[in-house]
């Protein structure tokens, strides 16, 4: 291991060991305490995760300090003399000095207020999704981040600090101004973090997918996609949806329909996935939420069959020795029937979607799933698995409450079971089994399931039909990107 040289307080000289990542540069010295192995519970929210005041010897921001003192006397080393430190060290202090105005900024900048700020980031990215505003109805109103938990001020808002480190993304990517101020700072993690969409990726063990997800998040333009043929097709989705609701509520006042109220942005989400997502055949698993308005407005069945079926019921096809109807179907009720279809996309290509059958049975219907999109993959010689995709679409309650949904995930990354990603959608409308959430689970969000496999989780408000969309682009792109591996996608309404 490379080895600096770094001043000590009485003078001498220390070899300090030099730890090199893909994420900028970082050292060790005995002066520091051993960094915890277990991450801070991203279950509390981001203003309590630091309430252990900053001197504690176990805080975060105590080790922080310790690393800023030794770094601030190696920037002091090197400035009286550039060649009593490591080349990389000397490397990294002088491209502060790349022009007049970084420069000016990083000397009033001192190392402990870098520290403090990369971990103001940090906290943004592993925590921000509490402080999101995920729930339409107004029930949680999340907080605010406390600036003094990292030593700002109200004052510090309109200072500029130093950013831009060319090794990792987002907002520490040298693709983001360089000089910026806290306020500014401020308001691009609130957009990117505590908008309609939460993020959970640090649980993630593979480096690359977690930098992906930063770069698509922090330097990404939401409101740059949606121009006005992109606007005007979601909301003729969102119409037909909508429609399609209102009438056979008021038309079938006596027939059971598990309609998708308050879900509506599911349909043109949907849409928007398998358009993207430029596979031939997706196969879709769903549970009685919505499963009619999937049928019409995604699989384009026709509706007149689902009418007939909502008022007469299944019509027999003829007459057998006079001993009565004979009828066809599977024998469960109308909205659990599989209907499959080809659809044109934007692009002018031919996407092939099936919707399976599913009992009554909530959930029993994912493993069919997965197993006819792993048949349908291993007959067309689909090797790399990038022709055919399964989109499961769960109940909130059913989701942690039925044991085949783990039993399901926890094959889904094996050889001889992999479908080389699902995207998995949880439509919550916090009502599930007539038991408020805090009765239904033990967690805070009812997809916590998917930490165990290392699969991202985006949580997207219901109102927000824009942010909806983005999800499921951004769910079409991931498994484009990581096909090969494990790529569980969620959706939080």
């Amino acid at each position: 291991m490379p080895h600096i040289r770094n001043m000590c307080r009485d003078g001498t000289v220390d070899p300090v060991p030099l730890v090199t990542s893909r994420c900028g540069y970082r050292f060790q010295s005995t002066g520091l305490q051993p960094r915890a192995s277990a991450p801070i519970s991203g279950d509390l929210p981001l203003w309590r995760q630091h309430q252990r005041h900053p001197s504690h010897p176990h805080s975060v921001l105590h080790s922080a300090s310790n690393v800023a003192y030794d770094l601030e006397e190696l920037w002091h080393a090197w400035q009286a003399d550039p060649s009593s430190i490591d080349e990389l060290w000397g490397s990294f202090f002088g491209s502060l000095d790349a022009n007049g105005s970084t420069s000016a900024v990083a000397a009033n900048q001192t190392i402990q207020e870098t520290m403090q700020l990369l971990h103001l980031v940090t906290d943004f990215q592993i925590h921000g999704h509490t402080m999101a505003k995920l729930d339409p109805l107004g029930l949680n109103i999340p907080g605010d981040i406390d600036l003094s938990l990292y030593h700002f001020t109200e004052a510090d808002l309109d200072r500029k600090f130093f950013l831009g480190f060319s090794a990792t993304s987002g907002f520490l990517s040298d693709y983001s101004p360089v000089i910026v101020t806290l306020g500014e700072i401020l308001r691009k993690l609130r957009q990117a973090y505590c908008g309609g969409i939460g993020y959970k990726f640090a649980h993630i063990p593979d480096r690359d997918k977690c930098e992906w997800l930063r770069d698509r998040i922090e330097t990404g333009k939401p409101h740059d996609d949606y121009n006005k043929n992109c606007r005007l097709v979601v909301l003729e989705s969102l119409i037909r949806t909508t429609l399609f609701e209102n009438f056979f509520a008021a038309t079938c006042l006596s027939s059971k329909r598990c309609g998708i109220d308050g879900g509506e942005t599911l349909i043109p989400g949907v849409e928007a996935l398998t358009a993207e997502l430029g596979v031939h055949n997706v196969v879709i698993g769903t549970s009685h939420r919505g499963s009619l308005n999937l049928m019409a407005n995604v699989l384009h069945r026709p509706i007149s069959q689902i009418t007939s079926e909502l008022t007469v019921g299944p019509r027999p096809v003829q007459v057998a020795n006079g001993q009565g109807p004979i009828f066809t179907g599977t024998g469960e009720l109308y909205f659990q029937q599989g209907v499959s279809s080809d659809r044109p996309t934007q692009g002018g290509k031919n996407v092939h979607l099936s919707l399976v059958a599913h009992p009554c049975h909530h959930e029993s219907v994912d493993p069919v799933v997965m197993g006819k999109t792993h048949a349908k993959q291993f007959y067309s010689g689909d090797v790399g698995k990038t022709r055919t995709i399964s989109v499961l679409v769960h109940g909130d309650g059913a989701f942690t409450g039925q044991g085949v949904v783990y039993e399901t995930l926890n094959l889904s990354a094996l050889k001889n079971y992999t479908t080389g990603g699902t995207v998995h959608i949880v439509v919550n409308n916090r009502v599930a089994a007539t038991a408020d959430q805090s009765a239904g689970r033990s967690s805070r969000y009812c997809t916590h399931i998917a930490r165990a496999l290392g699969a991202p989780v985006f949580h997207v408000s219901g109102d927000d039909v824009e942010a909806v969309v983005r999800v499921f682009k951004l769910a079409a792109e991931w498994l484009q990107a990581f096909h090969s591996g494990t790529t569980n996608l969620w959706w939080l309404i």
